[in-house]
């Protein structure tokens, strides 16, 4: 199969963002836990962290931009999915459903 026979099966594409974040769950803002963004689309975000979050939990995930000309970007969601990362021994790949967003 050539590139130019592959359709897409998602409604919207993946970009990639490797951006450090902060994140906490079930509205504890006062324990917070750091990961790495990996990659967005419109409806689902990609991190990964050394800690492990369950299914389900309430997610608010803040995206510092770096730049004070911008706000961070917030992401409130649902943790969908967590995996072991293969590639890095005690990290997890958690997958997000992006509820809302600022």
């Amino acid at each position: 199969m050539s590139p130019n026979d592959y359709d897409e099966k998602r409604a919207y594409h993946r970009m990639k963002v490797n951006t450090p974040i902060t994140f906490s769950l079930n509205d504890n803002t006062q324990i917070t836990h750091q990961g790495i963004s990996k990659n967005l689309s419109a409806s689902g975000l990609l991190i990964q962290s050394e800690f492990s979050p369950a299914e389900n939990d309430k997610i608010e995930i803040v995206m510092d931009t770096g730049n004070d000309r911008f706000s961070p970007f917030i992401i409130q969601g649902r943790v969908l999915r967590v995996e072991s990362e293969a590639e890095s021994s005690g990290h997890y790949l958690i997958s997000i459903l992006i509820e809302q967003s600022q």
